[in-house]
């Protein structure tokens, strides 16, 4: 038998989650510190609900609920079922499934969505038996640090010089533009509705932003900002896995509409390695929703494919549109 109840906000019950997470994702390891920070910055106005389950008073599953702040509309809510790999096939993922729908059914849900991995079959029978629907695919993709060739991109810092591009840190930007912290916000805010997606994303505040520099796994002398006579035009970011000393992760690479197709992406991309190869990084990870060109770019810098990320899509019932007409 097994029980299901609300998480509680204990280093235990974190120890305990974030354990039944590494268990499932041995690849992508992920500490206490971490999840507690997430937690922390968490936008309070949009719902969202941990639960967890025992077996003999151990917590062998988990699951959370609530509004995708990330992607916010009405009557869209995210599930996601977690269950330790010795205790699935024995009911516990679809009674924590249906607890959940009867929860959100009080607020009459227009969509559910959820994620999984391409390799995770098993987590995709379960989603498509609920009738979810692939909505996205994204891509994920690894750098083996040490194999780059440095020698294939010699002519990209000259070309930044010749058009008037800089890079700086953020560590730099402290000292230079008192004002880099609302720049990046603007600027990731204007490639982040570039950026592939079932649903337009919603703007998070400038107080989450600021509070997402303080996560453990911030890097500020990775974080790197294309700058054009002092317009803030391109970034990218790299953030460390505070489990896994080998491994750093791309958080966004992009570069304003007006100074694409110049090599600024790759010259972000350059100097992130550099940063790699000085922090002593085997690999970097990053993923792309499938079409997006910044895939490509990837793949010309020697990334390689690996289990992509799959986005999940439940009608609960169709949306009405409003009628405008009168």
């Amino acid at each position: 038998m097994f029980a299901i109840r609300p998480f509680e906000n204990n280093d235990a019950e974190y120890e305990a989650v974030v354990a039944v997470w590494n268990a499932i994702w041995p690849t992508l390891l992920e500490t206490v510190e971490e999840w507690k920070h997430s937690d922390k910055i968490r936008d309070t106005k949009y719902l969202f609900q941990r639960l967890v389950v025992e077996v003999n008073n151990q917590i062998v599953a988990y699951g959370s609920y609530g509004e995708c702040s990330w992607s916010h509309k009405a009557g869209k809510y995210f599930i996601d079922i977690s269950v330790h790999p010795g205790y699935q096939r024995r009911g516990i993922g679809t009674a924590l499934y249906d607890h959940i729908v009867h929860i959100l059914a009080d607020r009459d849900p227009v969509t559910f969505t959820s994620y999984t991995r391409e390799d995770k079959s098993q987590a995709i029978h379960f989603l498509t038996q609920r009738d979810f629907k692939q909505v996205m695919r994204e891509q994920v993709s690894h750098l083996d640090v040490s194999a780059f060739d440095h020698a294939k991109f010699v002519d990209i810092p000259v070309k930044m010089q010749e058009l008037g591009i800089q890079i700086y840190t953020v560590s730099q930007l402290e000292s230079l533009d008192p004002n880099w912290k609302h720049k990046i916000w603007d600027l990731e805010w204007e490639l982040f509705q570039d950026i592939p997606s079932p649903d337009p994303p919603t703007r998070q505040t400038f107080e989450k932003f600021e509070k997402t520099l303080e996560s453990p796994s911030f890097q500020p002398d990775a974080y790197f900002i294309a700058i054009n006579d002092d317009r803030y035009v391109g970034v990218t970011s790299l953030w460390s896995a505070k489990a896994d000393k080998n491994k750093l992760y791309t958080e966004l690479t992009g570069v304003v509409r007006s100074h694409r197709r110049k090599g600024i992406a790759t010259a972000l991309k350059l100097r992130a390695i550099e940063f790699a190869e000085r922090y002593g990084a085997k690999i970097i990870e990053t993923d792309n929703e499938e079409n997006n060109p910044m895939y490509s770019l990837n793949m010309k810098l020697g990334f390689k494919p690996q289990p992509a990320w799959l986005s999940f899509k439940k009608v609960v019932k169709e949306e009405v549109e409003e009628d405008s007409s009168g």
